[in-house]
């Protein structure tokens, strides 16, 4: 049965973007005026181009406490990288092998926007969090949906055709888990803290999260839920009213707020998001329409329905060609007008057509560049270009085939020379839906390879019972540490951790116990590491922190919180309380060292001085000597 996990490098790399992100970033990103501040508007209206760059973010530096914010994650990949990674995944691979039928992608990306502006409202009156990082977080809490309709097209179609009752438990049963926990493992890959991917997961079910009421953990379940549910009724998704229409607001009270501050809080957000909703081209409901009445239905303005046939555009840069709009339809073909190329390009990458007529301008030259800017562009390489001309002479049409035209015609064509002049593109539309075709199955069967491939890597790279990186994802970390360290004088440092007394405890209790113990032993040194710290399972009962922090005062200081933590546990097991104590030993980088070997050498040696000095403590290798720390009273 597959699991979340082994689907995060498969989905991450192809969830789809909504076309107006694309180009307002290709605007943006030319501009050398450019802030963060614009550009991090854009990106945060799309939850998988979010995702991305968040993980990119995250994986930008050794072992750091997660970036969270999207400002943030700029400033650390740059403005040029965004730019980048923006345009490269918004244009490349939106064909129909990728389509899911049923699923609305207009939908999904207008009620995460919407979600997520919501929460960060609700974030700013209630505390419980960073706004910003509940902004994201509630921006991508869904974006499991985005993942089944994009790795699995048609499986996800069907099921969505047959509208489940319940589309979490349809998914657990078609795929062995649903979208909440596809959501909460790519939010945890993405980078997001724990206890922020986990309170989203519930966002739908907040009673099934079983938080203790008033936890900081149960208050952020409410907040996402409510802005979920607050979401849903602007866009009439399971929409839920009283009798007398009145706005329900589930859970409002377990942040303190009143029915006033969250319908406050609603007509703000839905002002933001009218006002992102028409830069990236998302469906908008007016602000009139609030769900608080009878009367009121919250409905979103449908996208146009995709029919049979060819779609095209018309490009008249010098006025529309109403002749040639009467024919088209007549032949089944679909066609939209616009006046220019900026509406071209918008219009093109979200309707994707595979036939475009330019009509006469006053200048050629204007009609050459922009054929030559389509077929600049991957979705221009496969389309089918037909230039109107009606002064044909030899120069003007040699001139427009070298531009990239497939065929001319004139302005008054009959409706049977125009379907004649037409039939190449149903042919190359024809061989294009036959290469996709294929071109799925190949990666239908690439996709159950790299699944295979990336299971594979991740158990060769983490321990299975702590679920914290190995031994070997310790050495590869480390020799990439050590090279940082060599090119930029970064300081580097090594804890080498080992439980005490281990062995009574399997001698003891059995190794059932010694495998428990290890475990809450592995989830306390987690969750206490500090920003640049990462932790790894090396072997037996030893473990082992990697840090890049500058200042061995912090790191002892880290060092002793770990040593009293772990004291301070507290084992269930079967009815028994075990306890246990560590022995630490530090080791910093030095001018003498020439090798990571030596590191870990010395790190190995203070600890061997903590454990032969009786346990429970901190030795710290400085300059050839051991010094012992953080002695018990």
């Amino acid at each position: 049965m597959s699991t979340p996990r082994t689907l995060l490098n498969n989905a991450a790399d192809r969830l789809p973007s909504p076309s107006g992100v694309a180009l307002a970033i290709m605007e943006l990103w030319q501009d050398d005026r450019t802030t963060v501040e614009q550009l991090a508007h854009l990106v945060q209206a799309d939850p998988a181009l979010s995702g991305r760059l968040l993980k990119l973010a995250n994986s930008a530096s050794l072992g750091s406490r997660p970036v969270t914010s999207i400002n943030a994650a700029i400033i650390k990949v740059g403005l040029k990288t965004v730019g980048e990674l923006a345009v490269a995944f918004s244009l490349i691979d939106k064909g129909h092998s990728n389509h899911c039928e049923a699923f609305d992608y207009l939908e999904f990306w207008s009620h995460s926007l919407l979600m997520g502006l919501l929460c960060r409202a609700l974030g700013r009156r209630t505390n419980v969090a960073p706004p910003e990082d509940l902004f994201s977080c509630a921006l991508m809490s869904r974006i499991g949906l985005l993942a089944f309709a994009t790795i699995y097209p048609s499986e996800y179609s069907e099921l969505l055709k047959a509208h489940p009752a319940n589309l979490a438990a349809a998914e657990r049963e078609r795929f062995g888990f649903d979208h909440n926990e596809l959501s909460a493992e790519m939010l945890s890959d993405f980078g997001l803290p724990n206890v922020l991917a986990e309170a989203s997961k519930f966002h739908e079910q907040p009673n099934a999260s079983g938080y203790t009421e008033g936890s900081r953990s149960a208050k952020l379940v409410h907040l996402f839920h409510l802005g979920y549910r607050l979401s849903d009724l602007c866009l009439s998704i399971n929409s839920e009213r009283d009798d007398e229409g009145d706005l329900r607001l589930p859970r409002a009270h377990q942040l303190n707020l009143s029915s006033d501050q969250v319908i406050e809080i609603l007509k703000q957000s839905l002002t933001d998001w009218q006002e992102w909703s028409k830069t990236l081209d998302l469906p908008v409901i007016p602000l009139a329409q609030l769900p608080e009445t009878e009367d009121d239905t919250g409905t979103v303005a449908a996208s146009p329905e995709s029919k049979p046939g060819l779609q095209a555009l018309l490009v008249s840069t010098e006025g529309a060609t109403q002749h040639l709009k009467s024919l088209l339809p007549k032949l089944g073909i679909q066609a939209r007008s616009c006046q220019d190329e900026k509406e071209m390009l918008r219009l093109a990458l979200q309707l994707q057509p595979k036939l475009i007529f330019i009509g006469e301008c006053r200048q050629q030259d204007r009609r050459i560049k922009l054929c030559e800017l389509i077929r600049s562009t991957n979705w221009g390489k496969l389309v089918y270009l037909v230039a109107i001309i009606d002064d044909a002479n030899s120069d003007k049409i040699t001139a427009a085939f070298h531009s990239g035209i497939d065929t001319f015609i004139p302005s008054t064509i009959r409706e049977e020379e125009l379907d004649a002049r037409i039939q190449p593109a149903h042919r190359l539309v024809a061989l294009q839906t036959h290469w996709e075709t294929d071109r799925a199955e190949l990666r239908r069967i690439a996709n159950a390879l790299a699944l295979s491939q990336r299971k594979t890597e991740l158990l060769s790279l983490t321990d299975q019972l702590t679920e914290l990186p190995n031994r070997r994802s310790a050495i590869a970390d480390i020799e990439r540490a050590w090279a940082m360290s060599d090119r930029a004088g970064l300081p580097l440092s090594i804890i080498m951790i080992d439980i005490d007394h281990f062995k009574r405890i399997n001698d003891s209790l059995g190794h059932a116990a010694g495998d428990k113990t290890l475990v809450e032993v592995a989830k306390a040194l987690r969750s206490d590491l500090r920003q640049d710290d990462r932790v790894y399972r090396i072997g037996g009962e030893e473990f082992l922190l990697l840090s890049s922090t500058s200042d061995i005062k912090q790191l002892i200081i880290a060092a002793e919180r770990l040593r009293r933590r772990i004291a301070a546990l507290q084992i269930d097991y079967e009815g028994q309380t075990i306890q246990v104590s560590i022995s630490l030993g530090l080791a910093r980088r030095e001018a003498s060292h020439q090798h990571y070997d030596a590191l870990l050498s010395l790190a190995d040696t203070a600890l061997y001085e903590a454990k032969s000095g009786g346990r429970n403590r901190i030795c710290y290798s400085h300059q050839q000597q051991i010094r012992h720390l953080g002695i018990p009273p």
